[in-house]
């Protein structure tokens, strides 16, 4: 990803080698990492560049982190999952067992992915729709509730993008933003739980 926005930024901006190269590790690290950091405005830097910093939006770091996202790990476990239901469509009689690290994947991990994974991205979907309801445009409010539900820092746009803030949005975006990063920030299973009816029950 560094080495391919690298490539694009010297050959669509002739950018010199080296620079584009500190620029984009910088900024893409932090996007992944959650850092928060921004050292150029990369929304200006094309649509190739643009659709790439959504993307790893989502990603966040290793398992076990402090970073937001949806780590690493989960995006790994589903292309094993993906993969073995394509070698069960070749073999529809085959029995292969799903490994990770030379460990064996057992149904409770896979489970828990698949269940994080549609929580968060139908999560993502409502504060997107609450962000759009309260006027704001589908960029900001897209990578606004993408950037909150992971906890990165800076969305894309003019308005909440890597030279901007959330200072100028409606109050009630502030607080949808807040109830994101506080559920991104929690990994959204936990706080679902706590409003569950079932979980005080005695």
């Amino acid at each position: 990803m560094i080495v391919t926005l690298t490539l694009y930024r010297v050959l669509a901006f002739h950018d010199a080698p080296f620079s584009a190269l500190t620029a984009v590790a910088f900024n893409v690290i932090s996007v992944v990492t959650t850092t928060g950091y921004a050292s150029q405005d990369y929304s200006l830097w094309g649509p190739l560049a643009v659709t790439t910093f959504f993307f790893i939006t989502f990603v966040g770091g290793c398992s076990g982190s402090t970073s937001g996202g949806m780590k690493i790990f989960r995006f790994q476990v589903g292309g094993l999952m993906l993969l073995n239901q394509l070698r069960y469509l070749v073999h529809p009689s085959g029995v292969f067992a799903q490994r990770y690290n030379g460990r064996p994947l057992n149904d409770e991990v896979v489970r828990a992915v698949i269940a994080f994974s549609f929580f968060f991205f139908l999560i993502f979907a409502v504060l997107s729709l609450a962000l759009a309801a309260l006027g704001l445009d589908m960029v900001t409010a897209t990578t606004g509730a993408a950037t909150a539900l992971a906890n990165v820092g800076p969305g894309l746009g003019p308005i909440i993008g890597p030279a901007g803030n959330f200072a100028s949005l409606p109050d009630a975006a502030k607080w949808i933003l807040c109830i994101g990063m506080l559920m991104g920030r929690l990994e959204i299973l936990t706080v679902l739980v706590l409003l569950m009816p079932f979980f005080w029950r005695k």
